[in-house]
């Protein structure tokens, strides 16, 4: 009989990630998702969202051909997951050693329009990171005018997130700060002042 995969399962494999299990997790993780025989999702747990976490685990310990894997297969699942999947393919892609696709992908993500706020922010972070700072600044910028536009719901924490992003971006390649940067200024300002974390 196929073992049933609760949502407190799901979070408890979730919580065990960047504590040197990555590998362990992520197979544990592909396996509930991919094995119908041995395992059973429960109703409140989306297939798209186990894969995805898989991919991730796959991601932090450097496979990123498996990880792409996973994120193709939740891509495929469309199932509800925290970020569109190809935001994840991009990144993967890209780790992979394959930047051209990665842009393309990117690309063509951006003219669909992305629905969920974690895919502008996970996008602007990972160009953030790699150094692509164009790329990373379109992204933070879309996803403000998409929070602003109210075509895409969100948090405050997260448009502010990407305030700072853009701002940081900006600095980077040299851009005159302009009413969003002073915004960004302000948020970091307040959030000191208080003595609490700034957004990431």
């Amino acid at each position: 009989m196929a073992r049933l995969i609760t949502q407190n399962d799901f979070d408890n494999a979730r919580d065990r990630a960047h504590n040197g299990e990555d590998i362990a997790i992520a197979e544990t993780l592909r396996s509930w998702a991919t094995d119908a025989a041995s395992f059973t999702l429960a109703d409140d747990v989306s297939r798209a969202a186990v894969l995805v976490e898989a991919g991730e685990n796959f991601g932090y310990a450097g496979d990123h051909a498996e990880a792409l894997r996973m994120y193709e297969a939740a891509r495929d699942d469309g199932g509800a997951a925290y970020v569109d999947p190809r935001a994840l393919m991009v990144q993967a892609l890209y780790q992979g050693g394959h930047t051209d696709a990665a842009l393309e992908l990117a690309d063509a993500l951006r003219k669909g329009a992305p629905q969920l706020v974690n895919t502008f922010l996970v996008l602007g972070g990972f160009f953030e990171l790699v150094d692509e700072f164009r790329q990373a600044q379109r992204w933070y910028s879309m996803g403000i005018r998409a929070m602003d536009s109210g075509n895409v719901p969100g948090a405050e924490s997260q448009y502010e997130s990407m305030l700072i992003g853009r701002a940081r971006v900006r600095s980077e390649l040299g851009m005159p700060r302009d009413a969003l940067d002073d915004a960004a200024v302000a948020i970091v300002d307040t959030y000191g002042a208080q003595g609490r974390n700034v957004p990431e």
